[in-house]
């Protein structure tokens, strides 16, 4: 991936948080990241560099600071002073320590840094002795965070600080994080000097060349032997200078190549253990492998069981396996099969525990279903029964569930004489192990089961068939009284809706209006007075032609007709307004609580009140012929008697295709409210007659009716302990009779 971060820069800022903030900064850091802390810290691990950066700015969190360049002049100062163990060391700091100069690592940067950062490419622009410029350009779609470029910055600027120089000066004439294409550095350092060793050894041999010189001045030489008698002394300490340096770089060089070799040996032995695990997770593979094979090679439990702690044992090195079952009926865990050393007294048979101990690995971990190691039995802080380990002779242990689905059936041992021999990874592989017993014992019951079942299903093929008749239509019923009940709420929850929509579209209504019938009758006592102001101003005696003029104006206006419609308006306005008064009245009636609250009721005044909702519908059309009797009020839930009489009312209203009339009749029999709705519609035909209260029955055309209504008003009818029937007389229409006891009464 292009913008990803080698985890070396989380190996060095996870020591970087753990100084400063502690193993709490720790545990926040391996949360944010998602990783674990050796996923973290390997030098051939890679995270994203949004990862990278919500961590870094994580860590600014965690320790208080809040300028980004500033924690990253920190960050990079803290990677180049660390000094990590031999565990923790980088492959890439002994390389740059091998390079022996700044010049070598500047040179090597664009090489280097492919193998720490990928969201950038650093380029060589210029490569002088003790200058160079350098070009980091960020990937495409990727982004250079302002820490990460400050962080590189200090890196460059203290790689020379390794062989003893003077930081490195970087000129930076433009920046990626702040908003150019590209950072653009020019570096310039020291290199490492000859030595003071070297110049001294030629400056004394230069000292010895000028004393011959001054020397043999008096002698009678030849050009030639003066030349090589005061030369040679220069020539001698130049040489020994350069022999010296010579050796202080070969040792220099045998010491890098010492760091070297030591880093290889060290990453040698790594591989070498990563194979040796590698190698035992490949076995341990192929040991599950053979186990699988072979477990689930038989349908006989007994042998599934065996083959299990005989692989255990004797394939892939154990010295004890135990297997115990649980006997949830006793709520005890009792020892079922042993193989190897764990039963060094042939004492194992008796061994049972109660589910319910607390000093017992094994009834632990069938109680929770979690497995446990215990490295030491006798020095442990896990519950183990110490007689019983003493009696077979163990040291240590791992103990894992076996699990069907939910439920543990079991519990599986692996046992040593040895204090701490096992480890989390033989947890791993006895929990394998463990999984596939627990498949393999599941499969063989199933099969069993299937198998008892298959032997008497001939013989019982007619009772079970008329069985399943039996309960499909039982499932039937149930699903289409789900079906009802489900509509039913589903209308209940939509008329609980329209209820609280005309409750307030009521009383918004209900203002205005009580204002318009309250000031009807101001208007009417306001207008009568301006009548009589008008008798009086046309008795007045005026000249003829003002009379005439007046006259004119007077006919222009048409105030004779006016005056002879105002009183006719003003009627109709206050009977307009008492109406809608009425209907703003039936409404809130209708809309209010649709709580089951049990209360006296006036069944008439709700009959009313429906029939004026339903007016709509009636007018002009329908006639109502009200035949009430003396009725008590009586106890019921308003709400819902309300929607009983609504559907009644309104299936009567829709039966009527043209003119008709609607009869209603009320009486009291006994303690019984009896309501007759009759309407003069086609009637009923005598073969839906037994289904017209079935849920979703209707004779309407698709898209006009859901068939509830009449469901629906026989469930409330039947809640409230009362009956709903219909009828059709000889001679037409349709009888909807509906009785209610007066007083509550429990229904079963």
């Amino acid at each position: 991936m292009p913008d990803e971060v080698n985890c070396l820069f989380t190996k060095v800022l996870i020591p970087f948080v753990e100084k400063d903030v502690g193993e709490a900064g720790v545990t926040a850091i391996l949360q944010a990241a998602g990783h674990s802390r050796e996923y973290l810290t390997a030098d051939h691990n890679w995270i994203p560099l949004p990862l990278a950066d919500s961590l870094a700015h994580l860590a600014m969190a965690l320790t208080h600071e809040t300028d980004e360049e500033r924690w990253g002049r920190r960050f990079g100062n803290y990677l180049m002073e660390w000094k990590p163990s031999h565990d923790e060391r980088s492959y890439i700091g002994s390389y740059t320590m091998g390079l022996g100069s700044p010049r070598a690592i500047f040179s090597r940067a664009p090489a280097l840094y492919r193998q720490i950062v990928r969201y950038a490419t650093f380029d060589l622009v210029e490569m002088h002795r003790a200058r160079a410029v350098l070009r980091i350009t960020p990937a495409p779609g990727c982004y250079i965070p302002k820490w990460a470029c400050t962080q590189n910055k200090v890196g460059f600027e203290r790689y020379p600080t390794n062989w003893g120089l003077p930081r490195a000066v970087i000129h930076e004439s433009q920046c990626a994080a702040r908003g150019a294409d590209s950072c653009l550095w020019d570096l310039r350092w020291k290199n490492p000097p000859i030595g003071a060793r070297f110049w001294g050894m030629v400056l004394a041999g230069a000292g010895a060349s000028a004393t011959v010189s001054v020397v043999t001045g008096g002698e009678m030489l030849s050009w030639l032997a003066r030349f090589i008698v005061v030369v040679s002394p220069m020539i001698m300490g130049a040489g020994l200078g350069v022999a010296w340096r010579e050796r202080h770089q070969r040792r220099n060089a045998e010491r890098l190549r010492d760091i070297q070799s030591d880093e290889i040996l060290h990453s040698n032995h790594e591989l070498e253990k990563k194979f040796r695990d590698l190698e035992t997770k490949i076995e341990q593979l192929s040991l599950l492998i053979d186990l699988g094979a072979g477990v689930n090679a038989t349908l006989d439990v007994e042998k599934i069981y065996e083959q299990a702690l005989d692989r255990l044992v004797h394939r892939m090195g154990f010295q004890g396996a135990n297997l115990y079952l649980i006997d949830a009926g006793r709520r005890m865990v009792r020892s079922h099969r042993r193989v190897g050393s764990g039963d060094l007294r042939g004492e194992a048979g008796a061994v049972e525990h109660s589910l319910d101990v607390e000093d017992s690995v094994t009834a632990q971990v069938a109680r929770t279903g979690l497995p446990i190691i215990v490295d030491d039995t006798e020095n442990t802080s896990e519950p183990v029964h110490l007689p019983t380990v003493r009696t077979l002779g163990v040291r240590s242990m791992v103990s894992v569930p076996l699990r069907v689905k939910d439920r543990v059936f079991g519990v599986l041992d692996v046992v040593s004489r040895e204090a701490n021999r096992f480890a989390n990874s033989d947890v791993e592989l006895l929990a394998a192990v463990a999984n596939s017993v627990a498949m393999a014992v599941d499969r063989a019951e199933s099969f069993q089961t299937i198998e008892e079942l298959s032997r008497g299903l001939e013989d019982k093929v007619r009772v079970r068939t008329e069985q399943l008749r039996s309960a499909n239509e039982a499932l039937q019923s149930a699903y289409r009284e789900l079906q009802a009940a489900q509509m039913q709420l589903v209308q209940r929850e939509k008329m609980a809706s329209v209820g609280q929509l005309v409750a307030g579209v009521a009383h918004e209504l209900n203002n205005p209006i009580g204002f318009v019938y309250s000031n009807v009758g101001m208007l009417d006592d306001f207008v009568q007075r301006l009548r009589g102001m008008l008798e009086v101003f046309r008795a007045m005696p005026l000249p003829v032609e003002e009379r005439a003029r007046v006259q004119q104006h007077w006919e222009g206006l048409k105030v004779d007709y006016a005056l002879k419609y105002l009183d006719s308006m003003i009627q109709g306005i206050r009977e307009g307004a008492e109406r809608s008064r009425k209907i703003v009245h039936d409404l809130r009636v209708f809309a209010r609580g649709q709580d089951e609250i049990w209360q006296s009721v006036d069944l008439h005044e709700e009959i009313e009140s429906s029939l004026t909702l339903l007016n709509h519908m009636l007018k002009d059309r329908v006639t109502v012929e009200r035949k009430f009797g003396a009725l008590p009020v009586v106890e019921c839930i308003r709400s819902q008697i309300d929607q009983v009489f609504l559907n009644l009312l309104a299936n009567a209203g829709q039966a009527i295709a043209g003119v008709g009339r609607i009869t209603i009749e009320t009486r009291a029999e006994d303690d019984m409210a009896m309501i007759a709705i009759a309407d003069t519609g086609p009637g009923i035909p005598a073969d839906i007659m037994s289904r017209v209260f079935d849920p979703f029955f209707t004779t309407k055309p698709v898209g006009e009716g859901t068939g509830l209504g009449l469901s629906i008003s026989y469930e409330i009818v039947k809640k409230h302990a009362g009956t709903l029937r219909a009828e059709s007389p000889v001679g037409g229409g349709a009888v909807l009779t509906l009785q209610l006891p007066i007083t509550r009464r429990t229904t079963a």
